[in-house]
């Protein structure tokens, strides 16, 4: 399991985004979700490195309609 923090760059309420963590858990080798009320523009993605990508995590944010930075990997 590999981990990958990222900033999401627009103002999302809460609702928002849980819904966008809930999406990515279903995305195939997306193990977990992290996020915290507190810090809204940062998520914590871990995922399967042997399967799938940060940039291929970015462009399910980017069809999700979300621009993201990979903050550290």
């Amino acid at each position: 399991m590999h981990t990958i923090y990222i900033h999401i760059d627009e103002n999302l309420d809460e609702a928002h985004m849980r819904s966008l963590s809930n999406d990515l858990k279903g995305v195939n080798h997306i193990v977990d979700v992290e996020i915290n009320a507190r810090t809204p523009h940062d998520m914590l993605v871990e995922f399967e490195e042997h399967h799938i990508s940060p940039m291929a995590i970015l462009r399910e944010l980017s069809r999700h309609g979300v621009h993201a930075d990979i903050m550290s990997a």
